[in-house]
């Protein structure tokens, strides 16, 4: 395989980081969460329509089999099922709490790779995925305290949204062979947004979103907050985020990516040091630290893999 100039790692670090925004992003709107699902994928849309024109993508697009091109479909469906899950767990649980039990994602990731793709489950990468996951759970004991009644059920529902998303990040990495990012996520995009309007529609939300009836501003000062908000979610956390993750997957496992996630409560609160001055718990400082240190273990096989494939390509 064609190594790319850039370090997939790399690319999966900034799309940590532009994943990292989503559920600020989440919680600014006020939407409701299966039209804020919708019109962030809608904005997505758009936005690589352009590209994907003129890069001519639909002749790839051509050459596909129709169990690939059903695949990708597939992949869109579980990337809706997961953005609406997810959204609503943060409606019922703290936003720390959802992101860290999402990204859970990282061992259904591991496991229907090593199922479904035979993809290497080696020693190092499952002390690494233990080891963030211990990291995770240590950051998470700052939260339990200060839990809902309704917290249980968020959880499950960003448990929920951690399967879906297993199951997105393994077909990915089964059709990016082959495939350029572009065509592939204007697929697997254009399919997620019909299945999130179809979610809008089933379940009636207006495609508007409503105004609050204690919102102090005009209306249009609320429509042009909620589409700024959901311009930035496509920009920052999709196409910054989930597109570079889908652009990686063509040259590493799926488990690395779905593991990188594991930094994104890590990610989440810097952000919300930056944006709000809000001073991380110690706990959550050692829990951050077994985090990477899991990260890097796991990606210890991979990263050797990607330099001996370059030396011999330069051979």
């Amino acid at each position: 395989m064609t190594q790319p100039r850039i370090n997939p790692l790399i690319i999966i670090a900034i799309g940590v980081l532009g994943t990292s925004f989503a559920a600020i992003f989440v919680e600014w709107s006020l939407s409701p969460r299966v039209l804020l699902a919708f019109y962030r994928l809608l904005f997505t849309v758009l936005i690589i329509i352009p590209i994907f024109l003129r890069m001519r993508g639909w002749r790839q697009l051509r050459t596909l089999s129709t169990k690939n091109i059903l695949i990708i479909i597939g992949a869109g469906v579980a990337l809706a099922f997961h953005f609406v899950l997810w959204f609503f767990s943060i409606d019922y649980t703290t936003i720390a709490s959802a992101v860290i039990i999402v990204d859970i994602s990282a061992i259904f990731t591991a496991v229907f790779a090593f199922l479904i793709l035979k993809e290497s489950l080696n020693r190092w990468r499952i002390i690494g995925i233990s080891i963030a996951l211990i990291g995770v759970v240590v950051i998470s004991l700052t939260d339990w305290t200060q839990a809902s009644e309704l917290a249980v059920l968020g959880d499950m529902l960003a448990l929920m949204a951690a399967v879906f998303a297993g199951i997105y990040f393994v077909a990915g990495r089964k059709s990016r062979q082959g495939l350029d990012v572009i065509p592939y996520v204007f697929l697997l995009y254009i399919s997620c947004t019909i299945t999130l309007l179809l979610a809008c529609l089933f379940t009636g939300t207006p495609l508007l979103p409503p105004i609050p009836h204690d919102y102090p501003l005009q209306p249009q000062q609320f429509f042009l907050q909620e589409y700024l908000l959901f311009v930035g979610i496509a920009v920052v956390s999709t196409i910054f985020g989930h597109t570079l993750y889908n652009w990686a997957l063509k040259y590493v496992d799926a488990a690395v990516v779905g593991i990188a996630l594991l930094a994104e409560p890590i990610g989440s609160i810097l952000l919300a040091f930056a944006f709000f001055m809000a001073i991380p718990h110690p706990i959550v400082i050692v829990g951050g630290a077994l985090v990477l240190v899991g990260i890097y273990l796991s990606f210890r096989k991979n990263k050797n893999t990607i330099e001996k494939e370059q030396k011999k390509k330069h051979l």
